[in-house]
């Protein structure tokens, strides 16, 4: 038998995965608090908004807070951003950025949630196939959600409630442009010789918008650990984050090397096809 969902917490709902998994959810008459910094404009039954920064810890704190009579079945996370950039022009401030809004947030939510979640309940965050440590110049994205998934598997131990990292591959969503937008000092800050690979990874992110799986494939996913009584710890999904996960399994010189060539040869094509 499934199990049963009476309360439901989605953080920065308005990605287009969280989008499809509120309107699932909204059909099983699920009460559903999302979040969202960005208009959140979905208007559907048992569906209650809310206006929340994530890189705001007092923000946090008092929504939270405000939600003190409410025990959670569930909390699905998707707050985000990638920080692009070559790790030798790495600012100390972008990395903090990419921290604030991945990790911490996500550390601020674990805490705020004492006595908030059911102890059979389950703390899902949308992590990704770069967690697994094997994407050069989205060293500050690999590196937060990685950090996530300790976050989430030391959690675990410690509480006894459950948590998943949900780790896709390219996923056919607005997140693309929205990051392109975010990165545009970072990638002026490829130069010398790493010029045209900037200029690749802008041209291969905004291509990314439209190609990949659905936002609905994850959302499904995500919408059947919700209703599983022992779900696994992570999952991938597409056939990019499975090979990730098993390439991460020989990471050494070797498959740096081969990452190089294949990097090298898709910005060859990309410059000579412009």
């Amino acid at each position: 038998m499934a199990k049963q969902l009476n309360n439901v917490l989605i953080i920065a709902a308005t990605s287009d995965m969280a989008r499809d998994l509120i309107r699932k959810l909204s059909n099983d008459e699920v009460n559903i608090y999302a979040t969202y910094r960005n208009k959140l404009d979905v208007e559907m039954p048992y569906l209650n908004k809310f206006y929340l920064d994530v890189s705001n810890k007092n923000e946090i704190d008092d929504f939270l807070a405000s939600l003190s009579d409410i025990q959670f079945d569930a909390v699905v996370c998707f707050q985000g951003v990638a920080i692009v950039s070559p790790v030798e022009y790495l600012s100390d401030d972008e990395l903090l950025r990419q921290f604030k809004i991945s990790v911490f947030s996500l550390l601020d939510i674990l805490k705020g949630l004492k006595n908030k979640i059911k102890k059979d309940g389950v703390v899902i965050n949308l992590s990704s196939m770069s967690s697994f440590g094997i994407y050069p110049f989205l060293a500050p994205y690999s590196m937060a959600k990685a950090c996530c998934d300790i976050l989430l598997n030391c959690y675990e131990i410690e509480t006894g409630i459950k948590t998943v990292s949900v780790k896709p591959g390219v996923v056919s969503t607005k997140f693309w442009k929205y990051c392109v937008n975010e990165n545009k000092a970072n990638f002026s800050a490829f130069k010398d010789d790493y010029k045209q690979i900037g200029e690749f990874l802008k041209n291969n992110a905004l291509k990314n918008s439209s190609k990949g799986i659905s936002a609905e494939k994850v959302s499904n996913l995500i919408y059947k650990i919700l209703y599983s009584k022992n779900p696994k710890s992570s999952y991938t999904i597409g056939q990019d984050s499975k090979f990730a996960n098993i390439a991460s399994f020989f990471k050494g010189r070797l498959l740096f090397g081969i990452i190089r060539k294949i990097l090298d040869k898709r910005v060859k094509g990309y410059i000579n096809g412009k």
